[in-house]
């Protein structure tokens, strides 16, 4: 049986593809899903970090041991994090780098499979925080009409432990995938406004609906046990 990850990811990437520089993307050149603006934010936030550490480079052990954040963004290894590096970008690479700063930070290996894999292809798509308060949302809507005992958790963006809770509780009682199908009707309608508000926006949205319906297609095929 295939790891949670893996059955996310599987999906992520058929809608994460090659290299493209598409003048209304405002993440820039972007190759399997990993722009540039993206990684130089991630790259700076690994500069901020060392320095409030008081960490040097000089002697840091860090990067033989493969433990370096910003090392690990250098994907051509040339000592700089520019558009070269998303050209070097590798499909494996572009997954460990969502795997580590979408899967593993927003806790997605606990929660049931139909969530997981619903939050781990939105906050690729459109950042963790949207994506967990959209989920909150969804499970808030779900456990308010369906659960005899339920309490409201905060819409925050935030994945905390009431949040788990929510979502393990729905999962008890097989509503899970109800709620994974209202986090993705509350996704459509996001991108529908955003392309309402941002004109340049509306070249991406059939895109984005095709995911959306495409992703409700997989999670009827996990539901019914498909993989």
């Amino acid at each position: 049986m295939r790891d949670a990850f893996t059955v996310a990811h599987s999906f992520t990437a058929r809608w994460e593809g090659g290299l493209s520089d598409h003048p209304a993307d405002p993440g820039g050149l972007t190759n399997y899903g990993v722009s540039l603006r993206w990684v130089q934010d991630l790259a700076r936030e690994a500069r901020e970090e060392c320095l409030r550490l008081a960490r040097s480079c000089d002697g840091c052990v860090r990067p033989a041991a493969g433990d370096c954040a910003w090392q690990a963004l250098d994907f051509d290894m040339d000592g700089d994090v520019d558009a070269d590096d998303i050209r070097a970008c590798t499909k494996a690479q572009a997954a460990a780098l969502f795997r580590r700063e979408f899967w593993d930070k927003l806790g997605c290996g606990r929660l049931p499979l139909p969530l997981a894999v619903c939050l781990y292809d939105a906050a690729v798509n459109m950042g963790p925080a949207r994506a967990v308060r959209q989920l909150q949302q969804a499970m808030n809507q779900v456990g308010e009409a369906e659960l005899d005992h339920w309490s409201a958790i905060a819409e925050d963006g935030l994945m905390g432990p009431q949040t788990r809770e929510l979502a393990a509780a729905l999962a008890e009682v097989d509503l899970a995938y109800r709620a994974a199908r209202q986090s993705l009707r509350r996704r459509e309608a996001f991108y529908r406004d955003l392309a309402a508000r941002r004109p340049s926006m509306k070249a991406f949205l059939q895109g984005w609906r095709n995911r959306v319906a495409a992703l409700a297609d997989y999670l009827a095929e996990l539901e019914r046990g498909a993989f």
